[in-house]
């Protein structure tokens, strides 16, 4: 997370490109940590982490799809998961969660992800364009458990790819973000190995992120 910070402030000054150190080469990454440990107010904050962290293999998430109540949601999730809609209009890029990182996993709350578009939930797109409206009936689902897959958005009506999985209950969810679906129960375990990875301020301890997708 330091060396995040300090790549976003100070790298487009020495040619640094990437939204986080593992995204560099090894030669940016060796420049990053001269850097870093040559501003006195960086180096006292803590040692930096600058190598990509280990991957985590935890299985397959199977969902269980709300199509009745949040149709509009769940066909965009569904066609995300396929990458059968090309590449987005806007963004240029694949439409298509594969590849894609859990950029936030924060302890107690969620594990976000399906920002394949900048990977650090700046991003996303949907299969509509870049936002589409809140399912109404799906806002009036509840998120009472760990594996409650939901939208995530900026406020009202602005869904696009990115998403959630609760790690626990979420009542302070209720009403804000349209339910797309339920982790299915044989599954849930690997919303555990998930939860393991998370942090209090969400920058996971692992890479986490989705292998492969699509539809049963």
């Amino acid at each position: 997370e330091r060396s995040c910070k300090f790549l976003k402030e100070n790298g487009a000054g020495y040619g640094l490109s990437g939204a986080t150190p593992s995204e560099l080469d090894d030669a940016g990454r060796e420049m990053l940590l001269e850097l870093y440990n040559s501003d006195p107010a960086a180096s006292a904050s803590g040692p930096p982490r600058v190598a990509p962290p280990d991957t985590l293999c935890v299985g397959r998430l199977e969902i269980d799809m709300n199509d009745k109540e949040s149709p509009k949601a769940c066909e965009n999730f569904r066609a995300l998961c396929t990458g059968e809609k090309g590449l987005g209009k806007e963004s240029k890029k694949p439409l298509h969660f594969k590849g894609s990182r859990f950029h936030r996993i924060q302890t107690g709350f969620v594990a976000q992800g399906g920002d394949f578009t900048r990977g650090d939930g700046s991003g996303g797109e949907s299969i509509y364009g870049k936002k589409f409206n809140d399912d109404k009936e799906g806002l009036k689902l509840k998120h009472t458990r760990a594996g409650v897959i939901s939208m995530a958005n900026s406020g009202k009506n602005s869904n696009s790819s990115q998403f959630f999985v609760t790690l626990q209950a979420t009542p302070q969810c209720d009403g804000k973000h349209v339910v797309v679906g339920y982790v299915r129960e044989t599954c849930l375990a690997v919303v555990e190995k998930m939860a393991a990875c998370a942090t209090p301020s969400g920058a996971p301890t692992q890479v986490v992120a989705v292998a492969d997708c699509g539809t049963m």
